[in-house]
């Protein structure tokens, strides 16, 4: 039963930890779109939950 108990819990944070991740790409990407429409540092940062800095970041990739 222990066994069990401890894959389930690596199983779970597997599961959260990859759902983050998802999270902060679908974010990133949408950070992304909103910096090509010129939208606001600040406003980006409201929806997307990303800092300023991981925006500035990204904004080197807009083309």
């Amino acid at each position: 039963m222990n066994l069990e108990l401890k894959l389930m819990e690596s199983y779970n944070d597997g599961l959260s930890k990859g759902i983050i991740k998802g999270e902060n790409a679908a974010n990133r990407r949408t950070a992304l779109r909103m910096l090509r429409a010129n939208e606001p540092v600040e406003k980006i940062a409201s929806y997307t939950n990303l800092t300023d800095e991981e925006i500035q970041d990204l904004s080197s990739q807009v083309k």
